[in-house]
């Protein structure tokens, strides 16, 4: 038997740029779990009277690269997250493109980037437990891997 070689998620970094002309990333700080991009595409339907086997035919058409969501701990006066002139908060407010990076702990530092709109924010803060924020950021165009 083989050992597997998946990998933890521990350690990725979820990073939003600056909007500088030499753009640098900081990581959005006490992020927990990431999901997404959530690729999809979609098809056009071109089935027709011979179509073979009666079976319906499709082609691609547009691709979209989703949303990403993720909780951080809440902290409303951090850069990354409340309403300072980089955070997330200010970003929802101001509609703002941003560009961001998802950085894997895998051996080969796999990055995802992409530009997108903070799209929901939603706090919680439960009475025995830290103060959390949902968010998820629409992304727009291509998420490019390298």
């Amino acid at each position: 038997m083989s050992e597997s070689k998946g990998v933890i998620g521990l350690g990725t970094l979820l990073k939003i740029g600056n909007g500088a002309s030499e753009e640098t990333f900081a990581a959005i700080a006490e992020v927990k779990d990431i999901d997404g991009p959530a690729l999809t595409r979609e098809f056009a339907e071109f089935t027709h009277q011979q179509s073979t086997g009666g079976y319906r035919e499709y082609k691609p058409t547009f691709k979209d690269s989703g949303n990403i969501t993720f909780k951080c701990n809440f902290l409303p006066d951090d850069v990354t997250q409340g309403f300072a002139t980089t955070g997330l908060l200010k970003d929802y407010e101001n509609g703002t493109l941003r560009h961001f990076q998802i950085a894997f702990p895998d051996t080969g530092a796999t990055k995802a980037s992409f530009s997108a709109y903070v799209a929901n924010i939603k706090p919680t803060a439960p009475i025995a437990g830290p103060l959390e924020i949902d968010l998820s950021l629409r992304v727009t165009g291509p998420v490019v891997w390298s």
